[in-house]
């Protein structure tokens, strides 16, 4: 008897992460961005970005801007689309141009460092169909896309841009997607200097915040697929928070190694509400 139950008990999990796995895959966020939406009053303001800007696997530092009061003259959009690169964020820019906003902020390129890191996961967005099977992600089109994506807002809409660093991929900042993302932030540190835009210092705060947590790193970056997949079923089936999580796998800003608790997400929020702010006073 307790066998047939053990059975019905594996097949009823496996069932609910499916379905979980196809509601991620296919979200899109509430307010993702749609003209029809704007409120004529408040400055618009597009966050563009993954998976760590969509939030729905993570802390959403999107909705954190939102709730804050001395942001109340500004509308937030989600531009956020789990696993994107640079190169599939630009073959949806057509979106956020549609909007005419005041603002955009840029937040990608931890799945172009993944991609290029992690053959497992370049495997997966193959398989997934984020990534062409006549594409192979690199630095130089990395570099390409996220040039183009910069000067298409700034030609074809008016807004005040803001372009970020890439985020921490692991807490250890010694492994290998950690060097490969010191080399992708140079970039685009370079490319908001010679486009004359908004730069904002994610992953420098980042590692200043681990550099004053004293958090030993104690899972490998080769751990993230297991990490992401129990903490995502431990925050939606058993309605743990993502602190919670992050704290039962010893991590200071992420539960998984790239996608963030409230600490990490709030840090990427305050720098964004930071750039909002000296906007705003500007004019």
């Amino acid at each position: 008897m307790w066998i047939c139950a053990l059975i019905f008990s594996v097949g009823s999990l496996a069932t609910y992460i499916y379905s979980l796995n196809r509601k991620i895959r296919n979200h899109i966020p509430a307010n993702y961005p749609d003209a029809a939406n704007c409120q004529q009053n408040k400055r618009i303001v597009v966050c563009a970005g993954d998976s760590i800007t969509h939030g729905i696997v993570s802390y959403n530092y999107v909705d954190w801007l939102m709730q804050q009061p001395s942001l109340a003259g500004f509308q937030f959009f989600n531009a956020g689309i789990n696993s994107d690169l640079t190169y599939t964020l630009l073959k949806r820019l057509d979106d956020i141009i549609a909007m005419q906003p005041d603002h955009v902020t840029v937040l990608i390129g931890t799945n172009d460092v993944n991609a290029v890191a992690s053959p497992s996961a370049l495997k997966r967005y193959y398989a997934s169909g984020k990534i062409d099977p006549d594409v192979k992600p690199d630095l130089a089109g990395f570099q390409d896309a996220y040039r183009q994506i910069v000067q298409r807002l700034k030609t074809e809409t008016i807004a005040e841009i803001a372009v970020a660093s890439v985020p921490i991929l692991g807490e250890d900042l010694t492994n290998k997607p950690n060097q490969l993302a010191d080399k992708y932030s140079e970039f685009v540190k370079q490319l908001a200097d010679e486009e004359e835009i908004e730069y904002l210092p994610i992953r420098e705060r980042m590692k200043a915040c681990l550099s004053e947590s004293n958090v030993r790193p104690r899972h490998r970056y080769e751990q993230t697929p297991q990490l992401m997949i129990s903490g995502i079923i431990q925050h939606n089936l058993l309605k743990k928070s993502w602190d919670s999580i992050s704290r039962a796998n010893g991590m200071a800003i992420s539960y998984d190694n790239i996608h963030f608790n409230s600490v990490g997400a709030k840090l990427i929020g305050q720098t964004v509400q930071e750039f909002l702010t000296r906007s705003a006073i500007i004019k």
